[in-house]
């Protein structure tokens, strides 16, 4: 069984089409009768789980929290486009607030939010409950205690709505009262959750995603809620680690394949299919914002934007020469083909009328500052690889999705919140001595990380390295103080900028918003 979220959602789809007029239309079907059995219910509760795929579009919140940290960059294109002030913002840290991708993102989290009550609610107010219904119920308390994770991570207050037959605008809460009420729902949620990762229960949430989350909530309590919390954070990664349920891969590339939902580091991920998720709103195309047209023809591709989304420079230089994981995440340097031949592409023609060819080669680390405004030239900076690009010709236009799957919590994330729990209390050399942390250095092509060589400073590379672009880089900016550091294009930043601006239309929309220190009315920035 190959991606069940995806047929459940078509499924779903497809059934008001029916034109059989001696059937039960499903339109009026009660809802006892509809939440029937667990099928059913998997179909009712589809809509927040496909909500998610617009994580992998251009304007989206993973797009704009990578932009936010220092991996990638989206200077203005060589030919001139791609000349929005609003990608500047998200690079310098000037963020005005009705910036597109802000509300985008903040929109990703609340319509998920929405869709996740609505589901509990008519769940819940049809019949009497029983283990199904429970199990459901306990899915959508999982997924929108991660929207709210990732809001009042950007936000720090966030908008408080738990039930679809609330009246009036919702509540303000600040992060003190939603990390208790989000540690609350998933901890009440993880024992109706199913225990086994399978095909079945393939990017839906388990038992693994729940304590995933509340690693993740522990790891980050200091900055949160100012309270230490880093024995928590080892004891759930313990639990994951010893529940035999995920394993490192052997490779690193194995997690990012075109055809990866089997790989045994996913926790939860988001399905994306070439022949299903066909929209500009739902589909995983990265291969478009990152490649130009002196590519297609080297990936079997085509409709790519110019090559817009590069590797930071200094980021490119942060790696160790001996590491695999910049082969696998970038292209840059020379050019090979499959063969492995150099990559060669005509530039004009001699004398004789004869094609004349030259190497093709992306410059990665030498794009001074003042291109992001000027425009980097075809060759400037490292393109993104780290999901392989199938080459069967499909991939033609962004409302094309690519067929990899997106892995928003990854196994090896875990290792790494269980060490950085370690390192935290003082237990540098049990923390160096982790044999998947050995693992996750062995596999990259380097030797394990001795007690004096695990400081913050090194680790939180570690830490981007393994997860560059997967969304956790400005999280882990922050909590180990960095975010403010200038980089490329960035000068040193204030604090203000530890939270993101509420978004203007969001504000107008409920008064009950305030905007957040240090961001005042808006300049244009569409």
């Amino acid at each position: 069984m190959k991606k069940i979220l995806i047929l459940i959602v078509m499924t779903m789809l497809a059934m008001p089409a029916c034109t059989n007029l001696d059937e039960t239309i499903f339109s009026q079907l009660p809802k006892e009768e509809f939440f029937a059995n667990e099928d059913q219910l998997k179909i009712y509760s589809a809509r927040p789980y496909t909500l998610l795929q617009n994580w992998g579009v251009e304007q989206s919140m993973w797009t704009m929290v990578m932009q936010l940290g220092n991996e990638i960059a989206v200077p203005r294109s060589y030919n001139g486009s791609w000349t929005e002030p609003r990608y500047r913002e998200l690079h310098t840290h000037r963020m005005q607030t009705n910036n597109k991708l802000l509300r985008t993102s903040w929109e990703f989290c609340y319509n998920t939010i929405a869709a996740c009550n609505d589901v509990i609610y008519e769940v819940q107010h049809a019949g009497e409950m029983n283990e199904a219904k429970e199990g459901i119920v306990a899915e959508m308390r999982t997924l929108r205690a991660y929207c709210y994770m990732m809001a009042i991570d950007c936000w720090g207050k966030a908008a408080y709505s738990v039930d679809k037959a609330q009246t009036g605008l919702p509540e303000v809460k600040d992060r003190a009262f939603m990390f208790d009420f989000i540690v609350k729902e998933l901890t009440e949620s993880l024992p109706l959750l199913p225990e086994k990762p399978s095909a079945a229960t393939y990017g839906r949430a388990t038992q693994g995603m729940a304590r995933f989350l509340l690693a993740k909530m522990y790891l980050n309590a200091k900055v949160w809620i100012d309270r230490e919390m880093w024995s928590e954070t080892e004891a759930v990664c313990k639990e994951i680690m010893e529940s035999g349920n995920y394993q490192l891969t052997k490779t690193y590339k194995e997690n990012f394949t075109v055809h990866n939902e089997n790989s045994s580091e996913s926790i939860f991920a988001i399905p994306y299919s070439t022949g299903i998720t066909t929209s500009d709103r739902n589909a995983f195309y990265i291969w478009c914002m990152t490649l130009n047209a002196d590519m297609e023809k080297l990936f079997n591709v085509s409709g790519t934007w110019n090559g817009s989304f590069i590797g930071q420079p200094d980021f490119m230089a942060s790696y160790d020469a001996a590491d695999k994981r910049k082969s696998d995440t970038w292209l840059y340097g020379q050019v090979y083909d499959k063969s492995g031949a150099p990559w060669r592409i005509a530039i004009g023609v001699n004398r004789k009328g004869e094609p004349v060819y030259e190497d093709y080669v992306l410059e990665d680390i030498d794009i001074p500052e003042d291109k992001y405004i000027k425009g980097l030239s075809r060759r400037d900076g490292a393109r993104i690889v780290k999901w392989d690009y199938q080459d069967d010709g499909s991939l033609t236009g962004y409302s094309v999705s690519m067929e990899n799957d997106f892995i928003t919590m990854r196994y090896a994330d875990v290792v790494l919140m269980y060490v950085e729990a370690l390192m935290r209390q003082g237990k540098t050399a049990e923390a160096a001595a982790v044999p998947e942390f050995q693992q996750i250095r062995t596999r990259a092509g380097l030797a394990p990380m001795t007690a004096t060589e695990l400081t913050p400073d090194n680790f939180l590379w570690e830490r981007q390295h393994e997860l560059c672009m997967e969304g956790w880089a400005r999280q882990d900016l922050i909590r180990f103080g960095k975010y403010l550091d200038k980089w490329w294009a960035k000068d040193a930043g204030e604090e203000r900028e530890l939270l993101l601006p509420i978004p203007e239309e969001i504000r107008g929309a409920n008064p009950n918003l305030t905007q957040n220190p240090g961001y005042s009315s808006p300049t244009d920035s569409e």
